[in-house]
Protein backbone atom coordinates (compact mmCIF):
# COMPACT_ATOMS: atom_id res chain seq x y z
CA UNK A 1 0.00 0.00 0.00
CA UNK A 2 1.84 3.09 -1.13
CA UNK A 3 0.81 5.99 1.19
CA UNK A 4 0.30 9.36 -0.12
CA UNK A 5 0.32 12.63 1.03
CA UNK A 6 -2.28 15.69 -0.43
CA UNK A 7 -1.50 18.91 -0.61
CA UNK A 8 -3.27 22.41 -0.70
CA UNK A 9 -7.24 22.04 -0.11
CA UNK A 10 -9.09 23.93 -2.20
CA UNK A 11 -11.94 22.78 -4.54
CA UNK A 12 -9.80 20.68 -6.79
CA UNK A 13 -8.63 18.20 -3.98
CA UNK A 14 -11.95 18.79 -2.06
CA UNK A 15 -13.91 18.13 -5.16
CA UNK A 16 -11.92 15.95 -7.52
CA UNK A 17 -8.62 14.34 -5.93
CA UNK A 18 -10.28 13.57 -2.96
CA UNK A 19 -13.40 11.19 -3.96
CA UNK A 20 -11.04 10.18 -6.23
CA UNK A 21 -8.85 8.66 -4.21
CA UNK A 22 -11.29 6.74 -2.31
CA UNK A 23 -11.50 3.26 -2.27
CA UNK A 24 -8.40 2.62 -3.89
CA UNK A 25 -6.89 -0.29 -2.50
CA UNK A 26 -3.29 0.22 -3.89
CA UNK A 27 -2.52 3.86 -2.05
CA UNK A 28 -3.90 5.53 0.65
CA UNK A 29 -3.96 9.18 1.93
CA UNK A 30 -2.08 9.31 5.15
CA UNK A 31 -1.66 12.92 5.42
CA UNK A 32 -2.90 16.60 4.02
CA UNK A 33 -1.44 19.56 4.68
CA UNK A 34 -2.73 23.32 4.09
CA UNK A 35 -1.79 26.54 5.46
CA UNK A 36 -5.55 27.09 6.48
CA UNK A 37 -6.38 25.28 9.49
CA UNK A 38 -10.05 25.70 9.16
CA UNK A 39 -9.55 23.86 5.62
CA UNK A 40 -8.46 20.71 7.75
CA UNK A 41 -10.99 21.26 9.96
CA UNK A 42 -13.78 21.30 7.49
CA UNK A 43 -12.30 18.48 5.57
CA UNK A 44 -11.30 16.01 8.74
CA UNK A 45 -14.66 13.51 8.34
CA UNK A 46 -12.93 12.82 4.78
CA UNK A 47 -10.16 11.83 6.13
CA UNK A 48 -10.55 10.54 9.72
CA UNK A 49 -7.24 8.58 9.82
CA UNK A 50 -5.20 11.14 7.87
CA UNK A 51 -2.81 13.59 10.08
CA UNK A 52 -3.05 17.10 9.34
CA UNK A 53 -0.58 19.73 8.99
CA UNK A 54 -0.18 23.40 8.21
CA UNK A 55 3.43 23.28 6.44
CA UNK A 56 4.70 20.63 3.74
CA UNK A 57 8.01 20.66 5.51
CA UNK A 58 6.38 19.56 8.18
CA UNK A 59 4.71 16.90 7.05
CA UNK A 60 7.53 15.42 4.68
CA UNK A 61 9.76 15.34 8.09
CA UNK A 62 7.18 13.39 10.10
CA UNK A 63 5.10 10.95 7.59
CA UNK A 64 8.03 10.08 5.13
CA UNK A 65 4.75 9.58 2.76
CA UNK A 66 5.74 7.60 -0.71
CA UNK A 67 4.17 10.08 -2.94
CA UNK A 68 2.92 13.91 -2.72
CA UNK A 69 -0.68 14.82 -4.67
CA UNK A 70 0.19 18.68 -5.25
CA UNK A 71 -3.40 20.67 -5.37
CA UNK A 72 -2.29 24.39 -5.11
CA UNK A 73 -2.59 26.86 -7.39
CA UNK A 74 0.14 26.52 -10.04
CA UNK A 75 2.84 29.18 -8.83
CA UNK A 76 3.71 26.82 -5.75
CA UNK A 77 4.37 23.87 -8.12
CA UNK A 78 8.00 24.07 -8.56
CA UNK A 79 8.63 24.78 -5.49
CA UNK A 80 6.97 21.97 -4.03
CA UNK A 81 7.31 19.65 -6.46
CA UNK A 82 11.44 20.21 -6.24
CA UNK A 83 11.12 19.90 -2.08
CA UNK A 84 9.64 16.32 -2.48
CA UNK A 85 11.29 15.07 -5.15
CA UNK A 86 14.88 16.06 -3.50
CA UNK A 87 13.81 13.99 -0.16
CA UNK A 88 13.45 11.25 -2.44
CA UNK A 89 9.28 11.29 -2.87
CA UNK A 90 7.11 11.01 -6.04
CA UNK A 91 5.44 13.61 -7.15
CA UNK A 92 1.99 13.71 -8.73
CA UNK A 93 0.82 17.54 -9.32
CA UNK A 94 -2.33 19.39 -10.61
CA UNK A 95 -1.96 21.05 -14.12
CA UNK A 96 0.01 22.93 -15.30
CA UNK A 97 3.10 21.29 -13.93
CA UNK A 98 5.19 24.75 -13.76
CA UNK A 99 4.66 28.24 -15.27
CA UNK A 100 7.96 28.48 -17.26
CA UNK A 101 10.89 26.78 -18.94
CA UNK A 102 13.44 27.54 -15.87
CA UNK A 103 11.02 25.82 -13.75
CA UNK A 104 10.72 23.16 -15.90
CA UNK A 105 14.40 22.41 -15.71
CA UNK A 106 14.77 22.70 -11.45
CA UNK A 107 11.70 19.84 -11.33
CA UNK A 108 13.45 17.90 -14.23
CA UNK A 109 17.31 17.98 -12.70
CA UNK A 110 15.77 17.08 -8.96
CA UNK A 111 13.87 14.24 -10.64
CA UNK A 112 16.64 12.69 -12.70
CA UNK A 113 18.82 13.19 -9.46
CA UNK A 114 16.54 12.01 -7.20
CA UNK A 115 14.88 8.87 -9.86
CA UNK A 116 11.62 9.24 -8.72
CA UNK A 117 8.56 9.75 -10.39
CA UNK A 118 6.87 13.55 -11.24
CA UNK A 119 3.84 13.01 -13.18
CA UNK A 120 0.74 15.90 -13.67
CA UNK A 121 -2.69 15.55 -13.69
CA UNK A 122 -4.06 15.03 -17.40
CA UNK A 123 -7.68 14.27 -16.98
CA UNK A 124 -9.27 15.34 -19.47
CA UNK A 125 -7.86 12.62 -21.81
CA UNK A 126 -10.03 10.06 -19.83
CA UNK A 127 -13.22 11.66 -20.19
CA UNK A 128 -15.24 9.45 -22.60
CA UNK A 129 -16.06 11.03 -25.26
CA UNK A 130 -12.24 12.29 -25.41
CA UNK A 131 -11.67 8.80 -25.36
CA UNK A 132 -14.13 7.71 -28.39
CA UNK A 133 -12.36 10.37 -30.56
CA UNK A 134 -8.64 8.80 -29.31
CA UNK A 135 -9.83 5.64 -30.42
CA UNK A 136 -11.66 6.97 -33.93
CA UNK A 137 -8.20 8.24 -34.66
CA UNK A 138 -6.46 5.54 -33.66
CA UNK A 139 -8.29 3.15 -36.20
CA UNK A 140 -8.30 4.87 -38.86
CA UNK A 141 -11.38 6.01 -39.24
CA UNK A 142 -10.91 9.52 -40.81
CA UNK A 143 -7.31 9.07 -42.53
CA UNK A 144 -4.57 11.54 -41.98
CA UNK A 145 -5.71 14.16 -39.98
CA UNK A 146 -5.00 17.42 -41.73
CA UNK A 147 -6.94 19.96 -39.60
CA UNK A 148 -7.71 20.38 -36.23
CA UNK A 149 -10.47 23.14 -34.17
CA UNK A 150 -10.38 22.89 -30.89
CA UNK A 151 -12.92 25.68 -28.62
CA UNK A 152 -13.17 26.18 -25.29
CA UNK A 153 -16.03 28.60 -23.67
CA UNK A 154 -16.85 29.95 -20.66
CA UNK A 155 -18.40 32.32 -18.98
CA UNK A 156 -15.49 33.17 -16.59
CA UNK A 157 -12.96 31.49 -14.06
CA UNK A 158 -13.86 28.85 -11.59
CA UNK A 159 -14.32 30.52 -8.70
CA UNK A 160 -11.68 29.59 -5.95
CA UNK A 161 -12.22 28.90 -2.29
CA UNK A 162 -11.79 32.44 -1.67
CA UNK A 163 -13.62 35.34 -2.18
CA UNK A 164 -14.11 36.22 -5.74
CA UNK A 165 -11.07 39.47 -5.96
CA UNK A 166 -9.24 36.76 -4.19
CA UNK A 167 -9.36 34.24 -6.98
CA UNK A 168 -6.02 33.11 -7.66
CA UNK A 169 -6.81 32.76 -11.27
CA UNK A 170 -6.62 36.17 -11.70
CA UNK A 171 -3.24 36.50 -10.56
CA UNK A 172 -0.69 36.50 -12.77
CA UNK A 173 2.16 35.51 -10.30
CA UNK A 174 0.10 32.55 -8.62
CA UNK A 175 -1.37 31.70 -12.13
CA UNK A 176 1.12 32.10 -14.56
CA UNK A 177 -2.29 33.64 -16.70
CA UNK A 178 -5.42 33.70 -17.20
CA UNK A 179 -7.78 31.57 -19.71
CA UNK A 180 -4.38 30.22 -21.74
CA UNK A 181 -2.74 28.11 -18.49
CA UNK A 182 -5.99 27.30 -17.30
CA UNK A 183 -7.86 25.67 -20.44
CA UNK A 184 -4.77 25.61 -23.08
CA UNK A 185 -3.14 22.89 -21.24
CA UNK A 186 -6.42 20.26 -21.31
CA UNK A 187 -6.06 21.67 -25.50
CA UNK A 188 -2.07 21.20 -25.82
CA UNK A 189 -2.06 17.60 -24.03
CA UNK A 190 -5.11 16.33 -25.39
CA UNK A 191 -4.53 17.50 -29.27
CA UNK A 192 -0.99 16.19 -28.89
CA UNK A 193 -2.25 12.49 -28.17
CA UNK A 194 -4.96 12.88 -31.12
CA UNK A 195 -2.09 14.11 -33.65
CA UNK A 196 0.72 12.29 -32.34
CA UNK A 197 3.11 14.33 -33.72
CA UNK A 198 5.63 17.41 -32.14
CA UNK A 199 4.53 21.03 -33.39
CA UNK A 200 6.92 22.73 -35.64
CA UNK A 201 5.31 26.71 -34.72
CA UNK A 202 2.82 28.00 -31.96
CA UNK A 203 1.33 31.81 -32.50
CA UNK A 204 -0.74 33.73 -30.09
CA UNK A 205 -3.04 36.52 -29.32
CA UNK A 206 -4.18 37.29 -26.19
CA UNK A 207 -7.05 39.78 -25.60
CA UNK A 208 -8.92 41.15 -22.77
CA UNK A 209 -12.75 41.03 -24.77
CA UNK A 210 -14.86 41.43 -21.80
CA UNK A 211 -12.42 42.01 -18.61
CA UNK A 212 -10.16 45.08 -19.55
CA UNK A 213 -9.15 45.72 -15.93
CA UNK A 214 -7.76 42.19 -15.24
CA UNK A 215 -4.20 41.44 -15.42
CA UNK A 216 -4.72 38.18 -16.84
CA UNK A 217 -6.30 37.94 -20.39
CA UNK A 218 -9.63 36.25 -20.71
CA UNK A 219 -9.20 35.32 -24.25
CA UNK A 220 -6.77 33.22 -26.26
CA UNK A 221 -6.22 32.39 -29.52
CA UNK A 222 -3.39 29.98 -31.07
CA UNK A 223 -2.24 28.51 -34.21
CA UNK A 224 0.05 25.28 -33.95
CA UNK A 225 1.29 23.77 -37.16
CA UNK A 226 2.72 19.93 -37.18
CA UNK A 227 4.15 18.21 -40.13
CA UNK A 228 0.38 16.79 -41.22
CA UNK A 229 -1.70 18.88 -39.38
CA UNK A 230 -2.53 22.59 -38.53
CA UNK A 231 -4.31 22.87 -35.19
CA UNK A 232 -6.26 26.40 -34.34
CA UNK A 233 -7.58 26.32 -30.34
CA UNK A 234 -10.03 29.64 -29.23
CA UNK A 235 -10.51 29.82 -25.69
CA UNK A 236 -12.38 32.05 -23.95
CA UNK A 237 -13.27 33.31 -20.45
CA UNK A 238 -15.22 36.08 -22.58
CA UNK A 239 -18.55 34.08 -23.57
CA UNK A 240 -22.25 34.14 -22.85
CA UNK A 241 -22.50 30.48 -22.33
CA UNK A 242 -20.26 27.58 -21.26
CA UNK A 243 -19.58 25.25 -24.20
CA UNK A 244 -17.13 22.75 -25.72
CA UNK A 245 -16.62 21.78 -29.53
CA UNK A 246 -13.77 20.33 -31.63
CA UNK A 247 -13.39 19.13 -35.36
CA UNK A 248 -10.75 16.96 -36.59
CA UNK A 249 -10.80 16.83 -40.77
CA UNK A 250 -8.85 13.64 -42.31
CA UNK A 251 -8.28 12.94 -45.36
CA UNK A 252 -11.02 10.47 -45.46
CA UNK A 253 -13.59 11.86 -42.83
CA UNK A 254 -14.50 14.21 -40.13
CA UNK A 255 -15.14 13.74 -36.63
CA UNK A 256 -17.34 16.92 -35.03
CA UNK A 257 -17.54 16.94 -31.12
CA UNK A 258 -20.33 19.26 -29.83
CA UNK A 259 -19.52 19.01 -26.20
CA UNK A 260 -22.35 16.07 -25.65
CA UNK A 261 -22.80 14.80 -29.20
CA UNK A 262 -20.12 13.13 -31.35
CA UNK A 263 -20.43 12.96 -34.89
CA UNK A 264 -18.26 10.85 -37.37
CA UNK A 265 -18.33 11.31 -41.11
CA UNK A 266 -16.03 9.10 -43.35
CA UNK A 267 -16.58 6.32 -46.27
CA UNK A 268 -18.77 4.38 -43.67
CA UNK A 269 -21.40 7.33 -43.94
CA UNK A 270 -22.08 8.99 -41.05
CA UNK A 271 -22.61 7.84 -37.11
CA UNK A 272 -23.48 9.77 -34.03
CA UNK A 273 -22.69 8.81 -30.41
CA UNK A 274 -24.36 10.66 -27.68
CA UNK A 275 -23.11 10.67 -24.14
CA UNK A 276 -24.23 11.19 -20.54
CA UNK A 277 -22.07 14.02 -19.18
CA UNK A 278 -21.28 17.44 -21.63
CA UNK A 279 -17.35 17.67 -21.80
CA UNK A 280 -17.71 21.19 -20.90
CA UNK A 281 -20.05 19.70 -17.65
CA UNK A 282 -18.79 20.05 -14.17
CA UNK A 283 -15.10 21.38 -13.63
CA UNK A 284 -13.33 18.38 -10.90
CA UNK A 285 -14.24 15.00 -12.61
CA UNK A 286 -12.94 12.43 -10.01
CA UNK A 287 -14.34 9.85 -12.38
CA UNK A 288 -11.70 11.18 -14.75
CA UNK A 289 -8.93 11.46 -12.15
CA UNK A 290 -8.99 8.15 -11.03
CA UNK A 291 -7.46 6.58 -14.55
CA UNK A 292 -4.78 9.43 -13.90
CA UNK A 293 -4.38 7.79 -10.48
CA UNK A 294 -4.14 4.49 -12.04
CA UNK A 295 -1.39 6.04 -14.90
CA UNK A 296 0.57 7.72 -11.63
CA UNK A 297 0.46 4.08 -9.61
CA UNK A 298 1.61 2.18 -12.40
CA UNK A 299 4.13 4.42 -13.48
CA UNK A 300 5.42 4.56 -9.85
CA UNK A 301 5.46 0.70 -9.22
CA UNK A 302 6.32 -0.92 -12.09
CA UNK A 303 7.94 1.85 -14.63
CA UNK A 304 5.92 1.08 -17.57
CA UNK A 305 4.85 4.30 -18.43
CA UNK A 306 7.96 6.04 -16.76
CA UNK A 307 9.16 9.41 -19.16
CA UNK A 308 5.45 9.39 -20.79
CA UNK A 309 3.33 12.11 -19.43
CA UNK A 310 7.10 14.11 -18.22
CA UNK A 311 7.46 14.36 -21.85
CA UNK A 312 4.02 15.79 -22.54
CA UNK A 313 4.44 18.08 -19.51
CA UNK A 314 7.57 19.21 -20.51
CA UNK A 315 6.20 20.33 -23.98
CA UNK A 316 3.08 21.85 -22.72
CA UNK A 317 5.26 24.43 -20.46
CA UNK A 318 7.28 25.31 -23.89
CA UNK A 319 4.05 26.12 -25.57
CA UNK A 320 2.82 27.73 -23.28
CA UNK A 321 5.92 30.08 -22.68
CA UNK A 322 6.30 30.42 -26.50
CA UNK A 323 2.34 31.50 -26.88
CA UNK A 324 3.59 33.91 -24.56
CA UNK A 325 6.17 35.56 -26.25
CA UNK A 326 4.36 35.25 -29.61
CA UNK A 327 1.74 37.68 -28.18
CA UNK A 328 4.40 39.90 -27.16
CA UNK A 329 5.50 39.92 -30.97
CA UNK A 330 1.92 40.34 -32.27
CA UNK A 331 1.06 37.01 -33.09
CA UNK A 332 4.17 35.95 -34.80
CA UNK A 333 4.61 32.24 -35.25
CA UNK A 334 7.68 31.13 -33.25
CA UNK A 335 9.36 27.55 -34.01
CA UNK A 336 9.79 25.35 -31.02
CA UNK A 337 13.08 24.84 -30.03
CA UNK A 338 14.43 20.92 -30.45
CA UNK A 339 10.90 20.23 -31.73
CA UNK A 340 12.19 16.95 -33.61
CA UNK A 341 13.60 15.95 -30.81
CA UNK A 342 10.83 16.40 -28.66
CA UNK A 343 9.06 14.41 -31.43
CA UNK A 344 11.61 11.69 -31.08
CA UNK A 345 11.38 11.14 -27.66
CA UNK A 346 7.74 11.17 -26.86
CA UNK A 347 7.66 8.80 -29.71
CA UNK A 348 10.44 6.65 -27.68
CA UNK A 349 8.38 7.05 -24.87
CA UNK A 350 5.06 6.52 -26.55
CA UNK A 351 3.49 9.91 -25.72
CA UNK A 352 3.39 10.67 -29.46
CA UNK A 353 1.75 7.69 -30.91
CA UNK A 354 2.00 7.74 -34.89
CA UNK A 355 -1.78 7.66 -34.49
CA UNK A 356 -2.18 10.89 -37.20
CA UNK A 357 -0.73 8.62 -40.31
CA UNK A 358 -3.04 5.57 -40.51
CA UNK A 359 -5.63 5.61 -43.17
CA UNK A 360 -9.04 4.19 -42.77
CA UNK A 361 -10.48 0.89 -44.19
Amino acid sequence: MWRGALIGLGNVAVNGHLPGWEGCDRAEIVAVADTMESRLAQQRWRLPRARLYTGVEALLTSEAPNFLDICTPPGTHAAMAHLALSRGVHVLCEKPLVLSPEELRLVCRAQTESGRILHTVHNWRYAPIILKVTDLVREGRIGTVRRLVWQTLRQGPVASVQAEHDNWRLDPEMAGGGILPDHGWHAFYVILHWLGQGPRTIAATLENRQHPGWDVEDTASLQLTFPDAVADIFLTWASPRRDNRALLEGTHGTIRLEDETLILTGRRGERIWKFEQALSQGSYHPEWFRHVREDFLREISDGSLKGENLATASLCVELLHLAKESHRRGGLPLALRGSAELESSGRRHGVLPKVSRMTGP
